[in-house]
């Protein structure tokens, strides 16, 4: 079968499918929209130190993930995603009005918690929606669509929070925000119709969840190292290049991305899974990270083909991680398993923001993206284990 743009034109053939493009492509402006738009309406009443750790206390929202990924396993989508969705939209117009009437603080930072917490879980519907929507033939197509289309939603979803706080008011945006998410539910619950998995039964379940599976829980960590990975050379190349260069260079890591991912898309499944092991991937990403952490920073040029090269893995990566948590995810566990996995990158991204933050300040540019290699070395060390003790664990 021939390769190259005709495997994404196969799938998106398929009936139904491009329905569940647009769905994906919908679900990816949820969290590129949030934390901004929450920082643009908290800021002009109060000050932007304080809009930002309204931001950070709503992130920690995130650990809620998995337990909405639970809910999503055990009933039916719809009234899981109306319910958390009229909580979500509920939790943002209190803050919208505390923060019109300049009310108290605590209510703008519980309001914002809240509504992380009960965001529409829409991005674990999509990468579990895939499995069940695609065949083995064109599923690593449509996993790297998806990465692709994260990319686009994180490029496009700032964009659109920008637009509309100019044009219209900063608290706009959040409701474009709230918007986006119901968009993104009524998208992804018809292109599921028919097809939304099985439901585990009450002697399948375990309290453990999806984290009964050894390899699930090596590839969790791969997954927060990877993040960190990510994390780490974007808050360095945007703060050591300046306003114009760092946004370049960050720019740059994206676009590196979607070309990785779409040329891993591209492939026939069997070449696909050959170069997209995940441990391969990894010490790519290593390898590209130390030549970056080497190089003269000065160099703009060769700067930005190092930062390309790093970025092509980006793609991948995520393709073969949402590919191979869904075949460690224990029966009847798929949502909370890749509720597991956004938690992981979550954690990882600020891991690595953190630290590379600290390290860019205390040490310089080469110390500091030396971590990136570090990162990449422990997750692929973790991938390849969960590899191998695979077969043992399924045999048993």
């Amino acid at each position: 079968m021939r390769g190259g743009l005709a495997r994404y034109r196969q799938l998106l053939s398929g009936p139904g499918m491009l329905g569940c493009g647009t769905a994906a492509l919908a679900s990816k402006f949820q969290g590129s929209m949030f934390s901004l738009s929450l920082l643009f309406t908290v800021a002009p009443g109060r000050s932007y130190a304080t809009a930002g750790a309204v931001a950070a206390v709503s992130a920690l929202g995130g650990i809620a993930a998995p337990a909405r990924g639970r809910l999503l396993d055990r009933r039916r989508y719809a009234p899981v995603l109306w319910s958390v969705l009229a909580l979500h939209a509920v939790l943002v117009a209190v803050l919208l009005v505390n923060e019109g009437a300049r009310g108290p603080l605590p209510i703008t930072f519980a309001a914002a918690l809240g509504a992380n917490i009960a965001a529409p879980p829409v991005g674990v519907v999509t990468r579990v929606m895939w499995r069940f929507v695609t065949s083995e033939e064109n599923r690593s197509t449509a996993l790297a669509l998806d990465a692709v289309l994260a990319d686009v939603g994180f490029i496009l979803g700032p964009m659109a929070v920008g637009v509309t706080s100019s044009l219209l008011a900063p608290s706009a945006s959040m409701a474009a925000s709230v918007l986006a998410s119901t968009l993104a539910t009524v998208l992804l619950l018809r292109a599921l119709k028919g097809r939304e998995p099985a439901k585990s039964g009450t002697a399948e379940r375990s309290w453990k969840g999806s984290l009964a599976s050894a390899p699930l829980r090596l590839l969790l960590g791969c997954t927060l190292f990877f993040s960190a990975a990510v994390g780490g050379v974007e808050v360095i190349l945007a703060s050591h290049g300046g306003e114009l260069l760092g946004s370049v260079l960050v720019s740059v890591l994206s676009v590196g991305s979607i070309a990785g991912g779409l040329a891993v898309g591209a492939l026939a499944p069997g070449h696909a899974a050959r170069v997209g092991r995940l441990p391969s991937l990894l010490l790519y990403l290593s390898a590209a990270g130390a030549l970056l952490a080497v190089s003269d920073a000065g160099h703009v040029v060769l700067t930005v083909a190092l930062v390309m090269a790093v970025g092509m893995a980006f793609g991948p990566c995520f393709v073969a991680l949402y590919g191979q948590t869904a075949e460690f995810s224990p029966a009847g566990s798929a949502a909370e398993t890749q509720a597991w996995v956004g938690a992981a990158l979550q954690g990882g991204s600020a891991l690595g923001q953190a630290a590379g933050a600290y390290t860019l300040d205390s040490l310089g540019f080469g110390r500091a993206m030396a971590l990136i290699p570090l990162f990449a070395l422990l997750g692929a060390g973790l991938a390849l284990f969960a590899e191998r003790i695979t077969p043992r664990v399924v045999a048993e």
